[in-house]
């Protein structure tokens, strides 16, 4: 008699029992079997959907797998979510079915019939990298979190597939052996940046995008510009108190007791009230020295910011230009710095008006005079504590105060070269500078300069030179003076004797990136600026009510219109990504400021008090609200002993705690200086790329992008980007921007029905992975190749768009162009001289019929950007004449 194996469990399903399996499922209610959605609700009444339809989405892209496994991908799914679900808690259904149906799909992607130890890697690699939308399964732009891994683990996928009588899995996996294989993985999907470890205690390597990003770098940036001059004072006059106090034989044991209060504005009486006399003498001394370096730091900081050339260039009876004052910039720094005759001569006899030497020198000591005279800021112990400095006995407030400086200038260095952590401990000695030959810009900058330094991930121990820009040399050369560094030791941060390893930056670099943090989430301007504009608007719902102002209100009111009148507050336009960084900066401080605060690697004294319900207030509702109800169920399941003695339950509390915090990180800065790359003519982008990466040359671009290393961040920053574009496209309703591109999102926004916040980023995701292939920036707008429409490229021959090409003339009509106001400028200086040739009787028709479709495109993007431009009134008079004359 023939036999026949048995079916699996899942083939022959017995309808009835499900469904009181389904019924039996905490927060389970009316739900029934053979519907595509289940919902359920936990003891805090919030609601959980289970949408079925999502798993013929995801496991429908593989159908050879779905028939050689004889599955039906719903029936199946359901069954198995059944035996997930009575293994955790309600809150935890919706994460555990989206990592089944991402497990289902890493093994259908490589069309494994049973997993073992050989396909292991490849379905853990397609598990970190690929993300679910309700259209399914796509790449994704950064690694899946430990947490979102663990949320479903192999082991366990493997057991409820056992229980159905699904053969799935080998009998070499185990848990050891993906732990193995991830630790693996983690290093060779991060380029290196992240060990297992970091990557299993939370950590990221881009948790700042450049649309958040972009407020912390022009915070760290404006904080030194504003306070590189005082703080250098001060380390100045601290360095010289030996010659200070020899000026008045007195002992240098003095130093650290007197000199420091002496600086943070403390009297006389109160630093020494039995002897405030002899105090009194070294105060004036100390403040004298004081007043005289700051005199000469403020007036070079000054010499070099743009109102300050604009007078220079005004004396030299040289135009206003950018160029010039780019240039003249360029010849003062380096007098400054260099203080040669010679070479500064030869630099001002190349300005497109020649500059005599005796003229130069007289503006200088002119503007030397202006700047020596104007009032001297002398801080005080107030002015320390507005920017949140404490005296706690340590380190005093000024020394806060220079690192605290210090630490912005090296944050915007790290920022503007997209360096890795490592790469910053070079000396001043190995900053070259050579002439610049590049015709495009060797007037406006005459100099360029490369790091002659180590790469140590792709070169070792073999040196690489790298461009980096003039503004970038200025901050190294401020930081080194900052921090008293000689030519042949580290610029960008103070070391000690006590140091092994001088030139490792990545401690400094990662204090550097987290220093500022505080202070931008609290006292950031534009923060502010939302602040006060939430006030504004609650007071007036209060009037508008018919409510009463309390004192305090009306205070707050008196205020608020000193700084702007009622109609600018009422008429004030935010920035969407600002309100958004406001909103995530301030949300997820509590938590950031809590994990900053409790080294993991110290005793677990706060876990043992949160266990025993004895924990302080804040902290206790900060754990609460961020902890799922699974692992506060596992948590106080615990005894106080393990607790006390086992490391890996802080990190698991702290791992989900901190999960979607936002804050930076040395890596992070790599991937927005990536994502700059592909953005530096967005408008949306902000001030960072408009001002600092103003003088970023070609071939520092192609260097770094066509660098092995820097690709893989260069997928996700180039699809980043991409999100990015869209989602602010829809965010700002369109308005702004501009091309055939700008056309077909309107039309696609206004089919879609009105989208709350988080609708608009999910559509933005699924545009930017599934419908855009490629990104490239120029600055007559973007190239959004569009992968049904690529065919349709104004570049394509043979239906493959050649983008090498691009060109206005081709760009601004084709379908995937996509412009914005801050092209506008580029576009009409481009056009100029088809301007001139329409207008010129001698060029032969047959050269204008180009010109005249060129400049009559161009006209109809600015028009529908900028209407009141100058330029329109005369672009369209020519276009008028040309259409007369034909």
């Amino acid at each position: 008699m023939k036999t026949y194996p048995l079916q699996p469990l899942w083939q022959q399903p017995d309808a009835i029992l499900l469904q009181a399996r389904l019924n039996a499922l905490p927060g389970s209610s009316d739900n029934v079997y053979e519907m595509d959605e289940w919902t359920f609700q936990d003891i805090r009444q919030r609601k959980y959907t289970i949408s079925f339809v999502l798993s013929a989405k995801v496991l429908g892209k593989y159908p050879e797998w779905l028939r050689a496994q004889g599955i039906d991908p719903m029936s199946l799914t359901k069954q198995l979510f059944l035996l997930l679900a009575e293994r955790i808690a309600v809150s935890s259904y919706r994460v555990a079915y989206r990592g089944l149906l991402s497990w289902l799909a890493a093994m259908a992607n490589s069309n494994i019939m049973k997993l073992d130890r050989g396909g292991l890697s490849e379905v853990l690699t397609f598990r970190l990298t690929h993300t679910l939308s309700v259209n399914g399964v796509h790449s994704a732009p950064f690694i899946s979190s430990y947490n979102s891994l663990s949320a479903l683990g192999l082991t366990r996928l493997q057991a409820i597939c056992e229980e159905l009588g699904l053969d799935w899995f080998g009998r070499g996996l185990s848990d050891a052996v993906t732990v193995k294989a991830l630790k693996s993985l983690i290093p060779t999907l991060t380029e290196g940046e992240l060990t297992y470890k970091d990557w299993k205690q939370g950590k990221s390597f881009n948790l700042l995008t450049l649309d958040h990003g972009q407020y912390y770098v022009e915070h760290c940036l404006n904080v030194f510009e504003e306070h590189f001059p005082l703080a250098l004072a001060l380390k100045q006059t601290m360095l010289d108190a030996p010659k200070i106090y020899e000026s008045l034989d007195l002992s240098s044991e003095l130093i650290p007791s007197t000199l420091t209060r002496i600086l943070e504005g403390h009297s006389a009486e109160e630093i020494n009230k039995d002897a405030p006399n002899h105090i009194r003498r070294i105060q004036n001394a100390v403040l004298d020295h004081f007043r005289a370096l700051y005199r000469q730091t403020r007036f070079e900081h000054e010499l070099l910011q743009d109102c300050t050339l604009r007078d220079f260039a005004e004396a030299l009876s040289l135009p206003q230009s950018p160029e010039n004052i780019d240039r003249i910039r360029i010849i003062v720094s380096s007098w400054l710095n260099e203080s040669s005759q010679k070479e500064t001569e030869q630099l001002l006899n190349q300005c497109q008006n020649s500059i005599p030497w005796s003229l130069f020198k007289t503006t200088l000591e002119s503007i030397k005079q202006r700047s020596f005279s104007a009032f001297i800021f002398m801080p005080t112990t107030e002015f320390f504590s507005r920017l949140g400095f404490e005296y706690n006995g340590g380190v005093g407030m000024v020394n806060q105060f220079v690192s605290w400086v210090a630490k912005a200038g090296l944050t915007s260095v790290v920022a503007l070269t997209g360096w890795r952590k490592s790469e910053f401990g070079f000396p001043w000695s190995k900053i070259q500078r050579s002439r610049n030959t590049d015709k495009l810009d060797e007037y406006a900058f005459p100099y360029r300069y490369q790091v002659d330094w180590y790469v140590y991930k792709t070169n070792g121990k073999v040196r690489a030179l790298r461009e980096i820009t003039f503004g970038t040399v200025n901050l190294i050369n401020r930081l080194r003076l900052l921090n008293a560094s000689d030519p042949n030791e580290p610029c960008l941060y103070s070391t000690t004797a006590a140091k092994q390893d001088a030139f490792n930056s990545d401690i400094a670099v990662e204090k550097a990136v987290i220093g500022l943090w505080p202070h931008f989430v609290h006292q950031y301007p534009g923060f502010i600026l939302l602040d006060d504009l939430t006030i504004w608007q609650s007071l007036k719902e209060k009037e508008l009510s018919g409510g009463l102002l309390s004192m305090q209100q009306h205070r707050e009111k008196e205020r608020l219109l000193a700084r702007r009148s009622a109609q600018d507050w009422g008429s004030l336009k935010i920035d969407e990504n600002l309100r958004t960084a406001w909103h995530k900066a301030r949300t997820d401080w509590p938590r950031i400021s809590f994990m900053w605060s409790k080294n993991e690697k110290s005793n677990q004294g706060w876990l043992v008090k949160y266990r025993q319900k004895l924990l302080h207030r804040d902290w206790t509702d900060i754990l609460d609200t961020h902890l799922s109800t699974e692992t506060r169920n596992w948590f106080f399941s615990l005894k106080t002993k393990d607790i006390a003695s086992r490391n890996e339950i802080s990190r698991t509390i702290m791992n989900e705690l901190m999960c979607d915090a936002l804050y930076p990180s040395p890596h992070a800065f790599r991937h927005m200086w990536a994502e700059s790359v592909y953005r530096r003519f967005d408008g949306d982008a902000g001030w960072i790329i408009r001002s600092q990466f103003k003088h970023i040359s070609q071939t520092m671009w192609l260097a770094y992008i066509r660098d092995k290393d820097n690709r893989p961040i260069h997928q996700r920053s180039k699809l980043a980007a991409i999100n990015s574009l869209v989602a602010n496209f829809l965010r700002h309703n369109g308005e702004g921007y501009a091309g055939q591109m700008n056309t077909l999102l309107r039309r696609l926004s206004k089919k879609t029905k009105i989208l709350t916040p988080d609708e608009q980023k999910k559509l933005a995701a699924t545009l930017a992975s599934q419908e855009i292939e490629n990104l490239k920036a120029n600055p007559w707008g973007y190239c959004l190749l569009m992968r049904r429409s690529r065919h349709m490229a104004k570049c394509a021959d043979g239906g493959e768009p050649l983008r090498h090409n691009a060109s206005p003339d081709l760009c601004l009509g084709c379908i995937h162009n996509l412009m914005q106001t801050s092209n506008v400028e580029w576009m009409i200086f481009h056009i100029s001289p088809h301007v001139e040739a329409l207008k010129n009787p001698i060029v032969p028709d047959l050269f204008k019929k180009s010109s005249y479709d060129l400049v009559r495109n161009t006209a109809r993007h600015v028009r529908k950007l900028n209407p009141d431009h100058d330029a329109l009134t005369e672009i369209e008079t020519v276009l008028s004449n040309y259409q007369r004359a034909a």
